[in-house]
C-alpha cells in the first residue's frame, strides 16, 4: 500500500446536507451569551456519512455501541461500481483481500446491490462495506434486501461517502464515530491515506 496525502470522505453537516428522501434536515440553533457561542445540533442518525448497526433493520439487532473499532479502520479497497445494480459476478471481479473493507464508488445507477452481490461480499467475508450512496439497497425499496444480508451477517456499512478524490485501488481507512449506546446509527469521520 503505497502512502498518500489523507482524503477526507465524510459529507459536511450543513442545513443542505442531503438526507434520505423523507428524512428531516440537520439543523443548528446558536446563541451567544455570557461571552460565548453555543450551538446545539439537531441530527437524524443517517444524515451525513454514518455507519448503520445491525439493529437498523433487524429488531433486536446489535445497536451502535457493539459495532466493533476494528472494523471501522484498516485496509480498504476503493472499487467503481460499474453500470447497474451490482451483482453476485461484479463482486468476484473486485481485487478484494480477507476480511477486507470495501469503498464502492457509485456508478450511472448509483451503488444498488442485488441480494447475490449482497451474498458474495458476505461468501468474500468483507468486515466493512462503504458506499457513495444513500444504501446498498434502492432508495424507496422497503424490504432494504442488501442491508438485511449484510447487516445480519456482521458487516458493517458506511453510508453516504464522498468518493470522487479516491481513485480505485488499495487504502488505508480511519473511520471513527460517536459512542451512542442502545442507537441503530451513528455520524463518522472517514479518511482515506
Amino acid at each position: 500500500m503505497t502512502h498518500r496525502a489523507p482524503v477526507d470522505i465524510s459529507r459536511p453537516i450543513t442545513e443542505r446536507t442531503p438526507v434520505y428522501p423523507g428524512d428531516p434536515s440537520p439543523g443548528f440553533d446558536t446563541t451567544f451569551h455570557d461571552g460565548v457561542t453555543l450551538t446545539v445540533l439537531h441530527l437524524p442518525l443517517h444524515a451525513g456519512t454514518h455507519a448503520d448497526a445491525p439493529l437498523h433493520v433487524l429488531p433486536g439487532g446489535a445497536a451502535a455501541d457493539s459495532v466493533p473499532l476494528d472494523a471501522l479502520s484498516g485496509p480498504c479497497c476503493v472499487v467503481e461500481a460499474g453500470p447497474g445494480p451490482i451483482d453476485e459476478a461484479r463482486v468476484r471481479q473486485w481485487p478484494l483481500r480477507h476480511r477486507d473493507r470495501v469503498l464502492v464508488r457509485p456508478g450511472p445507477s448509483g451503488c444498488v446491490f442485488t441480494p447475490g452481490g449482497a451474498r458474495a461480499l458476505v461468501e468474500r467475508r468483507v468486515r466493512l462495506l462503504g458506499v457513495g450512496d444513500f444504501g446498498p439497497d434502492a432508495i424507496g425499496d422497503p424490504d432494504l434486501p442488501a442491508h438485511r444480508i449484510l447487516l445480519g451477517a456482521g458487516v458493517v456499512l458506511l453510508e453516504n461517502l464522498r468518493l470522487d478524490d479516491a481513485p480505485p485501488g488499495r487504502w488505508r481507512l480511519t473511520c471513527l464515530g460517536l459512542c451512542l449506546p442502545g442507537r441503530e446509527a451513528f455520524p463518522v469521520r472517514a479518511v482515506l491515506s
